[in-house]
């Protein structure tokens, strides 16, 4: 004797909606079987069915497509047998013919249907934040619904809120900001799905430190002591800096070392690194306690554009820029190895 049961209208997935993992399902089903599966997957957790007979059987056959087929024998009574499936999909429908001691026969029809869930994480190694297009880009690990962004400025004012709908991941994703981007310190994001949410504070913030510009002798990366009162003045702004927004963000320095065009473009950028080094060891031993970063971008980043071979005072500079990450993209300054004091 034979048995078919199948259910057309009705998948395991919307029976166990409420449950992790059940495995009463005999009434619907079968008389002589139980099964189960699990609709949402924990992190790095295969699908897969599982049957208990309850009675013993002679010769038990699983074919799920997609997922594989398995052949048991002498299975007893009561014993929960656990088949993992091989596909990268969400759904698979599994036959179930079982060879009972007595002759009996029962073919079950199983339908399945699942979802990764359970976790949701941020790879935030390669955020990245872009100023002009007032967006956020991170990877995530599982798909994002909506997110829920709050804007905060100087010493952690909420400048603003909002919900916003993603429907992306799991990779790459790209958020809108909340706030005035002028203003904005701090992005505190909380990151939904329908089984899970994630949360993390990014900093798109920098600024660009107003300053006079130490006068070096040509070919030289010595700071004379009659230029010593730029520094000075400078060192007094960045401790400003700090009291704003150091409670906030870890408050990091950037100098940029800069030249104009005359000279081999080699020797422009060591001149500048070495001037940018300078600077930066100049405000340590002067008390600025906080993690300097400094790089000499040479002739590849000139207030005025010119010629080679320009003798171009505004291209001899050096830029002092603050922030809690690299300057972001859309700040007019390339994305560079700095390289730590």
């Amino acid at each position: 004797m034979r048995t078919v049961v199948r259910s057309p209208g009705v998948t395991i997935a919307a029976i166990l909606r409420e449950a992790p993992l059940l495995l009463l399902i005999s009434t619907a089903l079968s008389a002589d079987l139980d099964f189960g599966y699990t609709p949402t997957l924990g992190p790095g957790e295969k699908p897969a069915l599982y049957v208990t007979p309850r009675r013993p059987v002679k010769l038990l056959q699983v074919a799920c497509d997609p997922g594989g087929s398995w052949s048991k024998s002498g299975v007893a009574g009561g014993q929960k047998l656990t088949f993992e499936l091989k596909t990268s999909g969400t759904t698979s429908e599994c036959t179930v013919l079982a060879e009972f001691d007595d002759g009996y026969v029962d073919e079950t029809v199983i339908p399945l249907e699942w979802q990764a869930g359970g976790s949701l994480s941020v790879d935030l190694s390669k955020a990245s934040a872009d100023i002009e297009a007032h967006t956020l880009t991170v990877r995530v690990t599982g798909a994002v619904d909506r997110a829920e962004i709050v804007a905060y400025g100087a010493g952690k004012s909420e400048l603003d809120r909002a919900i916003v709908d993603v429907g992306e991941g799991p990779g790459s994703i790209t958020l809108p900001w909340a706030g005035d981007p002028a203003e904005v310190v701090l992005l505190d994001v909380k990151l939904e799905n329908s089984t899970a949410w994630a949360g993390f504070t990014f900093s798109p913030w920098f600024l660009d430190v107003p300053h006079d510009d130490v006068l070096f002798a040509t070919d030289s990366d010595v700071i004379d002591p009659d230029q010593e009162w730029k520094l000075e003045q400078t060192l007094a702004d960045l401790n400003q800096v700090l009291e704003k927004y150091g409670e906030v963000v870890p408050v990091k320095l950037y100098i940029a070392g800069c030249t104009d065009t005359v000279g081999d473009g080699a020797s422009n950028r060591d001149l500048s690194r070495r001037r940018a080094k300078a600077i930066a060891k100049w405000l340590r031993s002067h008390g600025y306690s906080e993690p300097i970063y400094y790089h000499g971008f040479g002739e590849g980043l000139l207030a005025i554009q010119t010629g080679d071979g320009v003798d171009e005072a505004s291209n001899r500079r050096a830029l002092y820029l603050v922030g809690a990450a690299p300057p972001p993209a859309g700040s007019g300054i390339p994305s560079v190895s700095w390289t730590a004091l």
